[in-house]
């Protein structure tokens, strides 16, 4: 067994610890966090983050709700993935009320596995480096956790939805179901960069590949459409509405897609943890 396998299984038992060692578990409901933002800004990335720090962590991604290809509305002549008229939004509200009432994340899928593209070998590399990179962070926030909380405590389950329309009015029901709501930012270059970097997703009849100027059409301003009354004059790129955050309950990320994987990651764990202040 190498030294680097050992160090791993070593901080996975350390983060466990803490909700492995109360004799009986928390009877809260679960934690609900929204973790939306456009297109390729690093959504499933943090959320996999997340669930490696959190103990009793579950990941439900929005996209496993997708409409079925033939169903997914036409807009500019080529079907639109990124409006939220492609989702089956009543289907995923009553995932998220199944989850509120204590089922767990598989069980909510009925039978239906979830379209995340499996990692390839340099997805993989490149998810090992970023975990090396941040896990002296993760041994951080676990020990502050268990210093703070004591070695009995257990918290509540925890479960991050990842999704690029959670929080924009159209999906307003299920807005509301969310115990914590996180959004995410990126500069219209890095998403577009990103995402046109990507070969393809796998949908559940097939597979799609974004044809041309599909990101400028299409993705960019769907974004913009359910995302700007946060932002000062309807421009996601400028500064957020603060009042209207703080009314909506919304913690947007500090910054303009400008910060490190580390800070974004710093100032979620802050969030998740106030969320968390909350069980009984």
């Amino acid at each position: 067994m190498s030294a680097h396998h050992c160090e791993r299984q070593a901080l996975i038992r350390q983060l466990i610890v803490i909700s492995m060692t109360s004799s009986s578990p928390s009877t809260a409901p679960p934690l609900l966090v929204a973790l939306s933002g456009p297109s390729s800004c690093g959504k499933t990335t943090l959320a996999r983050l997340l669930a490696r720090i959190f103990p009793s962590t579950s990941i439900l991604h929005a996209d496993d709700y997708y409409l079925p290809d033939s169903e997914i509305p036409i807009h500019r002549g080529v079907q639109d993935w990124d409006c939220a008229e492609a989702i089956n939004i009543s289907k995923l509200e009553n995932a998220l009320q199944r989850v509120k009432h204590g089922e767990g994340v598989e069980e909510v899928r009925d039978g239906v596995a979830s379209m995340e593209i499996p990692e390839g070998e340099g997805e993989e590399v490149q998810w090992k480096e970023v975990v090396g990179r941040l896990r002296e962070d993760m041994e951080r926030w676990a020990e502050a956790m268990r210093a703070e909380k004591g070695e009995g405590w257990r918290p509540r389950r925890l479960v991050i939805v990842d999704g690029f329309l959670l929080l924009g009015p159209s999906v307003q029901s299920i807005r509301a179901l969310f115990d914590v709501k996180v959004l995410l930012r990126s500069r219209y270059e890095d998403s577009k960069r990103r995402r046109e970097a990507r070969s393809g997703y796998t949908t559940l009849e097939g597979w799609w590949e974004d044809p041309p100027s599909y990101f400028d059409e299409i993705v960019w301003p769907s974004y913009v459409k359910q995302h700007g009354f946060l932002f000062e004059g309807g421009d996601v790129q400028a500064s957020v509405r603060e009042d209207v955050a703080g009314m909506e309950g919304i913690e947007v990320v500090p910054g303009m897609g400008q910060r490190s994987l580390k800070e974004t990651l710093d100032w979620a764990v802050g969030i998740v943890r106030k969320g968390l202040e909350n069980e009984r």
